[in-house]
């Protein structure tokens, strides 16, 4: 009986002793913020470090086609913001509607406008400077002011593409704001839709333009790293037009990082294919 007693008396300790010990960490806990990508997931991190972060979207999935998971929906309802592109994410409208969730869409993109700011430093630096404005979050000021600055000096490196005469065939539309922004010439874009595919058409049309401006520009074929099929179209479409294929990487495969170095990599690529 005694031993009975004395057994039943200990696990009901190590109870009271584990719900003490998960009411301490519950408590200690930092208050959440909820983003989609990566590249917001670098921003936030660094300029809200009070802030616990949970990404939504990570690696492999495609931000395009991605459903919101039962863990993802009850992180949305526990965050006090929830960092978006907008017209990105394909679950974007849906958790906007819900009252319960504060979200900042600070870019305000119509849906026909290409999502992909963050491949451009330069639109990557706009969205930063925007975040003073948000409001119930505490900014640290001196960590934005690194994080502008460390923004600022990568776009003067990518500047460095600008007065160079590239022109560019791309599969996928992802660096159109990078094309833009920094006087590359955009001949023709594949993949006009995700998931669509490229016609044989379109594909012979691409080589034999590349072929007829190739001896007066300096011209390459972009295409993204991670995508093993859009790189064998890129490297098809090299081999028979003699021009270069460059594979940049999205910056969508990753939960940790360090956006700026990643950017770097893309930059380094694409000026040493141009020597």
């Amino acid at each position: 009986m005694f031993n009975f007693t004395f057994m039943r008396l200990k696990v009901f300790f190590a109870f009271l002793l584990a719900l003490l010990l998960s009411s301490c960490g519950e408590k200690g806990e930092k208050p959440l913020v909820v983003t989609s990508v990566f590249p917001l997931t670098w921003v936030v991190k660094e300029v809200y470090p009070s802030y616990g972060v949970y990404q939504v979207i990570k690696p492999p999935a495609n931000p395009h086609l991605y459903d919101l998971t039962p863990k993802d929906a009850l992180k949305l309802s526990q965050a006090q913001k929830v960092f978006l592109i907008g017209n990105l994410e394909p679950f974007a409208s849906k958790v906007s509607e819900d009252k319960r969730v504060e979200v900042i869409k600070l870019l305000g993109l119509p849906p026909s406008v290409n999502p992909h700011l963050w491949l451009s430093p330069k639109r990557w630096l706009n969205f930063a400077l925007l975040l003073p404005k948000v409001e119930g979050i505490n900014l640290d000021r001196q960590r934005w002011k690194e994080v502008t600055e460390k923004l600022k000096e990568l776009d003067r490196e990518y500047s460095k593409l600008k007065g160079l005469n590239l022109k560019v065939v791309m599969i996928h539309p992802a660096f159109v704001w990078l094309c833009k922004d920094y006087d590359i010439g955009v001949i023709a874009i594949l993949e006009t839709k995700e998931g669509l595919g490229i016609s044989p058409k379109t594909l012979v049309n691409a080589v034999e333009t590349l072929k007829g401006l190739k001896e007066k520009n300096k011209v390459l074929v972009l295409y993204i790293s991670t995508n093993p099929k859009e790189e064998e179209i890129a490297k098809e479409i090299s081999q028979k037009a003699g021009v270069k294929a460059v594979g940049l990487d999205p910056l969508v495969g990753y939960t940790e990082g360090d956006y700026i170095k990643l950017m770097e990599e893309n930059l380094k690529k694409l000026l040493n294919a141009l020597r």
